[in-house]
């Protein structure tokens, strides 16, 4: 279970402050797993924090393609506020039994309002979401293949270099806009020229830093 105290938002407050923006968070909500969080039509105009569980979010163009997993700790709606948009970007679906704390823009406001340190805070998950997405986008412009799959997959991978990506190939491919035999057989051709390691259903980009 996250602990509100644990929030990016909260990062370099006093215990006090701390105590004071915690009192005015509402209760959390409970999701059933498979159940839906944010549609393109259903959502709350907040940023959701993932109190305990995981969820992942889908496009919204009909094929479902896998876009981001979310963690305990992690959060989603960002494009939910501050902006005139009617719709949501994606769907995000709770994949475990899931809690998830929604803190709406006005409370938002309030916040930044009262502490300015908490808005440098957003500002700097605002801009780590800016690199996240200009890595998609050096994806997208690759001229081959392999290229393009080594570069997801360097994109995506957590503290030890294990690519997070949805087990199912077929998905993987629809996002990569390759054919899921192309998608085989490049996995083939980076493991055998050592620039990937498959273990099991995981996989180890080898020497991440160099594949910028």
């Amino acid at each position: 279970m996250l602990n509100p105290e644990n929030l990016f938002l909260l990062d370099g407050l006093t215990e006090c402050e701390r105590k004071i923006i915690i009192s005015d968070f509402p209760a959390s909500v409970n999701f059933k797993k498979g159940e839906v969080i944010y549609s393109a039509d259903k959502f709350s105009n907040s940023l959701g924090f993932i109190c305990s569980g995981k969820a992942f979010a889908v496009t919204n163009n009909g094929q479902g393609v896998f876009m981001k997993s979310f963690e305990s700790g992690t959060c989603f709606g960002a494009a939910a506020i501050f902006g005139s948009g009617e719709k949501y970007v994606s769907t995000v679906i709770a994949k475990t039994d899931t809690t998830v704390l929604f803190i709406n823009e006005e409370l938002l406001n309030k916040i930044f309002l009262n502490y300015p340190k908490t808005a440098v805070n957003y500002i700097s998950f605002l801009s780590d979401k800016v690199r996240f997405l200009n890595k998609k986008l050096s994806v997208l412009s690759c001229s081959n293949a392999e290229d393009t799959v080594l570069k997801y997959l360097s994109s995506v991978t957590d503290g030890e270099n294990y690519a997070l990506i949805p087990k199912n190939m077929t998905l993987l491919s629809k996002m990569l806009g390759i054919g899921r035999a192309t998608l085989y057989r490049t996995l083939d051709n980076l493991e055998t020229s050592g620039r990937i390691l498959r273990e099991n259903n995981k996989i180890k980009v080898i020497n991440n830093e160099k594949n910028y």
